[in-house]
């Protein structure tokens, strides 16, 4: 098991650092580099424009923080999430080895490594919940060995990864002291207490002071607040709801249900589900690590319920796991292959180029994919909503916002000399400010970049 979670983690590893080097990376993890590098010290980006204490609250950042000033690289974050999503198989291939035989615990964890959810989070961009899948595993493990301390250890490290945890972790505390006080055990119930009340704390902490004193509304609220435009598209939204559930479960062979422990994931599929913005139920994002251990918990003693009763139809069933698993990271990846991995372009070497010239900690913008590529630079951003010192402009970079209002922005300083080239490599320049941009460059920029601005070679 340890040798097949060292080798995924070892091609996702270079499938991430395919994706990097050819700027397959959008902002989130530039906006997640400055942050955490920003840690000790508010904790802001360029993205946010302000301390992401206002959007999250998420205490693990410090102790991410002094390895990544060590290495100084954005990829560290992404190697991290990438290790911390493969130790999720070990806390499940424990549980499901305390009830079944080695060889089919062994399995139980191969479908954990290659489960398409699980897999295609640990090669999405860097957010604070890829840790969230392997330390609720691990916390369960706990809780099932009677290991309270490492349990408690284990619910605060998730209690600082994220708000949404405190939530879930208060109900199912709230409802592990039920079913421990039914039990009389004395033990139990005094965690399953504990674990409410620190939730409910770390939500007051969150909401009645820092959240307030960050600067801004809580903005994860529009996620779940009534909108018109969501009325129209009832039958679309119920069928992508479907759809998702069959992407969860399918896999697994609805192996999961066989397992009253599955009632454990139901506040996090209430949460995904529950919102009004399809991302939150697209797999291969990181909203999937609320539901994804508590699933992958089900599974293992779901298996071993059909275990119980015939070994091999059990061992059969998850063999077609794996196969299952496997075809669809191949045929239907929510890694999405074509779109995020390719070989290595003289455009990218450019661009690698272009951004060293920039001098250090400088006022500089550009697109979200080299944005993250300067994230090290604490004053580096997306866009031309401010008038940046240095600006890096690549003409075959394409989106809706580059095309309708940063490059007509870009232009409106270039075209009158407020902006002049100081380097360029195969069409991607970098322009520095040599004087202030008075508004009014900007009230007519639209359109079209003109001439001043390279543009795209066209075979």
């Amino acid at each position: 098991m340890w040798i097949a979670a060292a080798l995924v983690v070892c091609a996702q590893g270079a499938l991430a650092f395919d994706r990097y080097v050819t700027y397959g990376y959008g902002a989130d993890l530039g906006l997640y580099t400055q942050t955490i590098l920003d840690a000790f010290h508010g904790a802001a980006n360029q993205v946010e424009h302000g301390s992401h204490f206002l959007v999250h609250f998420s205490p693990i950042y410090f102790l991410i923080a002094p390895l990544l000033q060590l290495l100084r690289s954005p990829m560290t974050l992404e190697i991290l999430q990438i290790c911390a999503c493969a130790l999720t198989a070990p806390a499940i291939y424990l549980l499901a080895r305390k009830r079944i035989a080695q060889p089919l615990a062994v399995l139980v964890a191969l479908v954990v490594l290659f489960y398409p959810p699980l897999f295609s989070m640990a090669l999405s961009e860097f957010h604070e919940n890829a840790f969230v899948p392997a330390t609720i595993a691990w916390l369960v493990w706990a809780i099932d060995e009677r290991r309270f301390g490492w349990a408690a250890l284990l619910a605060a490290l998730a209690l600082c990864t994220k708000e949404d945890e405190a939530v879930i972790l208060a109900l199912l505390g709230g409802a592990y002291l039920i079913v421990s006080m039914r039990r009389k055990d004395r033990a139990g119930a005094w965690f399953g207490a504990s674990v409410a009340v620190a939730s409910l704390a770390v939500l007051a902490l969150y909401f009645d002071y820092i959240q307030p004193h960050s600067g801004g509304r809580y903005f994860v609220a529009d996620f779940y607040l009534a909108h018109n435009a969501d009325l129209p598209h009832g039958i679309a939204i119920l069928s992508q709801r479907v759809t998702f559930l069959l992407e969860v479960f399918v896999p697994l062979l609805f192996l999961p249900f066989a397992s009253r422990w599955l009632w454990l994931a139901v506040p996090g599929l209430i949460e995904v589900l529950s919102s009004r913005w399809p991302v939150t139920y697209t797999m291969g994002d990181h909203y999937a690590a609320v539901w994804i251990p508590y699933v992958l918990v089900a599974f293992a003693l779901g298996v071993a319920r059909v275990a119980a009763g015939d070994a091999r139809r059990a061992r059969t069933l998850v063999a077609i796991c794996l196969g299952l698993c496997i075809a669809d990271l191949i045929v239907a990846s929510p890694t999405h292959w074509a779109h995020y991995y390719r070989l290595r372009t003289p455009r990218d070497a450019a661009l690698d180029r272009i951004i060293a010239q920039v001098p250090r900690d400088a006022f500089v913008a550009s697109f979200d994919e080299a944005y993250t590529h300067m994230s090290l630079d604490p004053n580096a951003r997306i866009g031309m909503y401010v008038t940046p010192d240095y600006f890096v402009y690549d003409p075959h970079y394409r989106g809706v916002t580059w095309s309708a209002s940063i490059v007509p922005r870009l232009a409106a300083a270039v075209c009158p000399g407020f902006m002049v080239p100081v380097a360029s490599q195969d069409g991607v320049t970098l322009y520095k400010r040599v004087k202030p941009v008075p508004d009014l460059a900007y009230a007519r920029a639209q359109g079209d970049p003109p001439s001043c601005l390279p543009h795209a070679a066209h075979s």
